[in-house]
């Protein structure tokens, strides 16, 4: 299984490279630098946000992202207070917006211990919401609820499920306050 997963990395970072150019031979895009112990605390928002580590990183300068191998996401409230912790096997950061891509395996843990399970999210950064059409488990001191595609802030507070929702939850909905 190990073997797989490091296949399927590899056969990530290949296809995030490919970046065909109009009139041109197909190209493939060779990283500018790759570090070890990769660390970063995204500040450009004037917020400290969220704080990525991983095990190796491979930056793209043209066109401004960093792909990173085993992530680990930390998202911060406004007194830089860890509220979620986000794994997964791999993921993009955007250098212009801060926007994060995270890929295969992902678990998303709240301080209040609701789980997030998926096999891909979107951290928008401007608008600080996590997206995604796939597949979501979430299991919280709740319940436990799935169904497909998900739009959410960063600690799981507010959720809304696309479409396809299924579980048990203690929480109820007032229909009058909607």
């Amino acid at each position: 299984m190990k073997r797989f997963a490091w296949l399927a990395m590899i056969i990530l970072i290949m296809l995030s490279c490919y970046h065909p150019e109009e009139g041109a031979n197909d190209t493939v895009e060779l990283p500018d630098q790759i570090v070890d112990n990769f660390q970063m605390e995204e500040s450009a928002s004037g917020k400290e946000r969220y704080f990525v580590a991983g095990k190796r990183a491979f930056y793209y300068n043209r066109s401004n992202r960093i792909v990173v191998l085993a992530p680990e996401i930390e998202f911060y409230d406004p007194q830089k207070e860890v509220t979620a912790h986000v794994v997964c096997d791999s993921g993009v950061v955007s250098n212009q917006s801060g926007d994060l891509v995270a890929y295969a395996n992902v678990v998303v843990t709240t301080e209040d211990g609701t789980e997030l399970r998926t096999d891909s999210l979107v951290w928008f950064n401007n608008r600080a919401k996590i997206e995604t059409d796939a597949f979501v488990h979430i299991t919280s001191p709740d319940g436990t609820i799935e169904g497909k595609g998900l739009i959410s802030d960063a600690n799981l507070d507010r959720i809304e499920i696309k479409e396809e929702v299924t579980g048990k939850t203690k929480f109820s909905v007032d229909e009058e306050s909607q």
